[in-house]
């Protein structure tokens, strides 16, 4: 039942999603609050909220896939109305702890998520390609969560840097995905880059996607001005580290399984960056 409900939520994906908040907190103020963990919890449970609900919308789709045919209302371990009620549960919750934190703006943010990935995203995904493109708006919710309860505002210059390094890195991350599991999404019946712009094409893209990443993560270290030396360097090894990744991609040799070594280095890279920033930021709130 505890396994039923861990993949019903995506709670291992819900989970990465709620740090989003938790980084941009220590970003945003240069240190830990018991607020940045209440915030953290409110992103968590919206998003195992929504995620069992797209589960719910896509059950059929998943059921024709290998790689999601085993999920609880897929295979038929509980039924969608079961589902519905455990998502209403999460998304109310969240509501009411982010309501407590951040009033109505928290309450409006995570209507616009909910509406924007079970709403209008989830039903894209059948009739275009290119619906991971407004999707990604989705990535950048949670460190506006994070922002927000440090006390900034969203119309802080460091905040736009880091919601466009979320907002780009969501496409190629998702693009990867499609390399790996593409005649999966095709039995699904979800319409794909892949088959919109054909393998060489895609992969370019891709890459070019993966470079404008990288220089978005290079424009938020400029805002961000870290004063470590040390985190500077880092950094910097680390977008060069992401860069000769992405130009496998583009190699002769490239196959679609050398795919998934991309995803976890430049996963990795991301992560590495916005980790940094936030130590560096800490570090200076405590000189």
């Amino acid at each position: 039942m505890i396994k039923d409900f861990i993949v019903l939520t995506k709670f291992v994906l819900s989970f990465a999603v709620s740090l989003s908040a938790l980084i941009a907190y220590i970003m945003a103020k240069g240190e830990i609050g018991t607020d940045m963990f209440l915030a953290t919890l409110a992103v968590l449970l919206v998003a195992m909220g929504v995620s069992t609900l797209n589960q719910v919308q896509e059950y059929k789709e998943d059921a024709l896939m290998e790689r999601t045919k085993h999920r609880p209302i897929a295979c038929g371990k509980m039924s969608p109305l079961s589902g519905i009620i455990i998502a209403a549960i999460l998304i109310i919750l969240s509501l009411v702890l982010i309501y407590s934190l951040l009033g109505t703006t928290g309450v409006n943010l995570f209507l616009f998520a909910f509406i924007w990935y079970n709403v209008v995203y989830t039903p894209l995904k059948k009739t275009s390609a290119l619906a991971v493109v407004p999707g990604a708006i989705l990535g950048v919710i949670p460190p506006a969560i994070g922002w927000l309860t440090a006390g900034r505002s969203l119309m802080d210059l460091e905040f736009y840097a880091l919601g466009i390094f979320y907002f780009i890195w969501q496409v190629p991350h998702f693009w990867l995905l499609v390399m790996l599991f593409y005649g999966q999404y095709k039995n699904g019946g979800f319409p794909t880059a892949m088959k919109l712009f054909g393998k060489n094409t895609l992969q370019k893209l891709t890459f070019v996607w993966l470079v404008m990443t990288i220089q978005a993560g290079y424009f938020m270290v400029d805002i961000f001005d870290p004063a470590s030396v040390t985190i500077l360097v880092l950094l910097a090894i680390t977008g060069v580290l992401g860069f000769l990744s992405s130009l496998q991609l583009i190699s002769s040799k490239f196959e679609l399984s050398h795919a998934r070594k991309i995803f976890y280095q430049i996963n990795l890279a991301f992560l590495s960056t916005v980790i940094l920033i936030a130590i560096d930021e800490m570090l200076k709130n405590n000189a």
